[in-house]
């Protein structure tokens, strides 16, 4: 068996190699995310500041003594400057993360036979070290940044990122799990509505609830721990609390997964709900599911079908205030008073477009079959519609593109939730 201090030194002699691990690891993992990060790794003086952090590290390690004063200062300054030059936060806890993992990774690799024992300790020292380092920079960015810690860790559970140390530093406690629920004004042009305090106290009225905003979305978290329906009871109550606040329409949506680590993946799915609801002309009435639309997500899947909905329309195309009547009519719920008064026209004049519109069709609106079939072909002719309007517009426009599915089948793609780090 070796000594501690065998290690020590076959370590510190090769600790030019221990310094290339973690410069090759920031420079893959985190260095991309910010044009600052990547400037700051390439300077000379960066170079050595990593090399002599290494040595620092490798000496307390293999002594296993606490961190001095003035190396927490030294990490209290890189939380600060990271924040003061606007990196992500999860830029931050990645930076510690890789460097962490590569120089152990790299200490193993090139440790002398008959230390096992000491690099056991060795790589438990070194871990304790960086977990007490990343929460003094994490308590140093987090007083330098703006932000909200409600938002902070809404934008990294989103992204994937690990999020205990910061929830560590800020106090914060987290769920075993989250409920997500997406929002999306409507139309895009109004979405300062979501954006507003009044906004922020609904939400924040709820104990544990975590939120963050991004152009026209706002993305709020429910936790929930035993059942996700108390959660989605919340959410549903805050649904018609927004939307009295808005006083605009909005769509809304929410998914939930099994664990937390797939927060992101609940987003995804929240984000097609959306655009699968905005595909539907009473989409902007409720919060929806997925179960709520599988008829919407049948036909978005079925190209034929879709095709031969659209086609059951044709009819009237030449008059585009039927298609609209049959819109708003359904946008409506059915009520005529209220249909009629969206489109600013008397009932009569109301009676008669159905009945155009039957006679055009073929299909009967009053029947419940008939109504279920143009409400469907309706349906269809705005996917299509949608889908030819994102070819047009940016790749980063909302709502996403019409995509194919693993299956070659079109799927509503989900938007860029744009919080992760690249």
């Amino acid at each position: 068996m070796g000594s501690a201090a065998g290690l020590s030194e076959a370590l510190a002699k090769r600790s030019t190699e221990l310094t290339e691990a973690v410069t090759n690891a920031v420079a893959v993992h985190v260095a991309p995310s910010s044009a600052w990060v990547a400037a700051e790794h390439l300077r000379p003086e960066g170079a050595s500041i990593r090399a002599r952090l290494v040595e620092r590290v490798l000496s307390l390690a293999a002594t296993s003594e606490p961190l001095s004063a003035e190396d927490l200062h030294f990490y209290e300054y890189m939380g600060a400057s990271f924040a003061s030059h606007d990196v992500p936060l999860q830029a931050l806890t990645a930076a510690f993360d890789v460097g962490t993992a590569a120089i152990t990774g790299a200490a193993w690799r090139i440790a002398p036979t008959g230390h096992f024992a000491e690099m056991v300790k060795f790589t438990d020292c070194l871990a304790r070290m960086m977990e007490q380092a990343q929460e003094v920079a994490i308590r140093a960015y987090l007083e330098g940044d703006l932000r909200p810690t409600h938002r902070m860790l809404a934008e990294a559970l989103i992204a994937g990122e690990p999020v205990t140390s910061v929830a560590a530093a800020t106090g914060e406690r987290l769920a075993s799990n989250y409920l997500v629920m997406a929002c999306m004004a409507a139309p895009p042009a109004q979405a300062d509505a979501l954006r507003s305090p009044a906004i922020s106290r609904a939400i924040e009225s709820i104990p544990g609830t975590l939120h963050c905003d991004d152009e026209s979305k706002l993305v709020i978290l429910f936790p929930w721990e035993a059942s996700w329906r108390e959660a989605s009871s919340l959410a549903a109550e805050l649904d018609v609390r927004l939307r009295a606040l808005v006083g605009h329409p909005i769509y809304t949506a929410q998914a939930y997964q099994p664990s937390l680590a797939t927060v992101p993946a609940s987003v995804e799915e929240a984000y097609r709900v959306l655009s699968l609801a905005m595909a539907t002309p009473d989409g902007d009435s409720q919060l929806y599911g997925i179960d709520g639309l599988l008829v919407e997500l049948a036909i978005l899947r079925q190209p034929d079908i879709r095709r031969r909905l659209t086609s059951l329309l044709e009819p009237l195309s030449g008059g585009a205030d039927l298609l609209r009547t049959l819109e708003v009519l359904l946008a409506c719920n059915l009520d005529r008073e209220r249909a009629a008064k969206e489109l600013c026209i008397h009932r009569r004049t109301l009676r008669y477009r159905v009945d155009r519109i039957r006679e055009l069709s073929g299909i009967d609106p009053d029947a419940v079959r008939g109504l279920h079939l143009l409400r469907a072909a309706l349906t269809a002719l705005r996917m299509s519609a949608m889908e030819a309007s994102q070819q047009r517009r940016q790749p980063s426009s909302w709502p996403a593109p019409l995509e194919p599915d693993d299956d070659g089948q079109p799927e509503l793609g989900a938007p860029s939730i744009g919080w992760a780090v690249s």
